[in-house]
């Protein structure tokens, strides 16, 4: 048997181009996936899939299977899902992350693209309003306590997370910062990163346990997702360790609840948590359309009133109103008035993303 290399010689200098052409188009990731009668090619581009080109199926099966060539994915099995990474050659040569799985029409692949390309590296790149730098830099200045970044998939929080850490590295050298990833999407210079699987051996508990023995003092984590990470993140907080990490929380009030129903007691919550940051992404306005994207941000402390809150049993709703108590509280929309105001972007794009005022959802409904 011929292997897959030879086999599919022609569509080498296709493969070569579509990802020349994603990289020109700074796309972070290129589908490449079957329908019907056809492959459809689409880059997503700013949050969005474009449509790029429509080729014959056996075209697209070359495709992809040129790919999973590059990416060392075993090309006899076209039943299983399949993860791998391949280099392209740039400038600087980067490693891409490949994902493959079968489809009733046949093997769909999606190609992430390297965000170290694109994504900006430092807190000064991201756009961030001086409110919510403000608030990262006393997260800094910090002893302990746990910041969770939230938002949905696509918002920019590993991106707001590297550049925390990489300030980190270069402002307090002497200190000892472990990352814990799934995956590493790119290297940080004075940055222990860990790459684990949550469906492996070395998972985020296994790795969070071990570390802690260690004795980093700044810990992050990719994302908190059940209660035994919960739980050994809580106590690293509680021990005098600076913890961040991600939740899939459509609130403030919804990242606390979550922890809630993790088995996270209040009062643990209380003396742990020093924060959550909220983002959103919103493509940038330009006299040619969009180009790029720039967060929406909010920030809430755990200050007296929203732990007096939480104590008292509150649920979302009330939680929710405690925060909004805040001398320096700043909502979602508030935050994108601000962006509207100094023409960075507009309000049809604000509504793609958080949806019109008067059909936002208050936060009970959310959780």
């Amino acid at each position: 048997m011929k292997p897959a290399a030879a086999t599919f010689p022609d569509v080498r200098p296709m493969v070569d181009s579509l990802i020349a052409r994603a990289l020109d188009r700074r796309a972070s990731d290129i589908y490449i996936e079957p329908v019907a009668d056809s492959f459809q090619i689409r880059f997503r581009i700013d949050g969005l899939l474009e449509t790029i080109e429509s080729l014959p199926s056996e075209t697209g099966e070359s495709i992809v299977n040129r790919v999973m060539v590059m990416g060392r994915l075993l090309t006899y099995r076209r039943d299983i899902p399949q993860e791998g990474r391949m280099r392209i050659d740039t400038p600087r040569p980067v490693d891409v992350r490949l994902s493959v799985i079968p489809t009733l029409h046949g093997l769909r692949a999606v190609v992430r693209m390297p965000a170290e390309l694109f994504a900006p590296h430092q807190l000064s790149d991201l756009f961030l309003p001086r409110i919510t730098l403000d608030f990262l830099m006393e997260f800094c200045r910090s002893d302990c306590g746990t910041l969770a970044v939230i938002g949905p998939a696509g918002a920019g929080k590993t991106t707001t997370i590297y550049a925390l850490l990489d300030h980190l590295a270069r402002t307090q050298p002497g200190i000892s910062i472990v990352s814990l990833e799934d995956p590493v999407e790119r290297g940080i210079p004075g940055v222990t990163q860990i790459e684990v699987s949550p469906f492996g051996e070395l998972d985020y508990q296994r790795a969070l346990r071990s570390m802690l023995r260690q004795d980093p003092q700044v810990l992050s984590i990719g994302e908190i997702r059940d209660n035994a990470t919960a739980s050994l993140a809580v106590q690293a907080a509680l021990t005098g360790h600076r913890l961040v990490c991600t939740m899939h929380a459509g609130s403030a009030a919804g990242a606390i609840s979550r922890l809630l129903e993790m088995g996270i007691e209040r009062y643990q919550i209380t003396s742990s948590l020093f924060g959550i940051l909220n983002q959103r992404l919103v493509r940038r306005k330009t006299a040619a359309g969009y180009c790029g994207r720039v967060p929406i941000a909010q920030c809430v402390r755990m200050d007296q009133v929203l732990r007096a809150a939480l104590l008292e049993q509150s649920d979302a709703a009330g939680l929710d109103a405690a925060m909004r108590k805040s001398p320096a509280y700043q909502g979602l929309h508030d935050a994108a008035r601000d962006l509207i105001s100094r023409d960075t972007t507009d309000q049809a794009e604000v509504d793609r993303v958080l949806g019109p005022v008067e059909n936002a959802a208050p936060a009970a409904a959310i959780l």
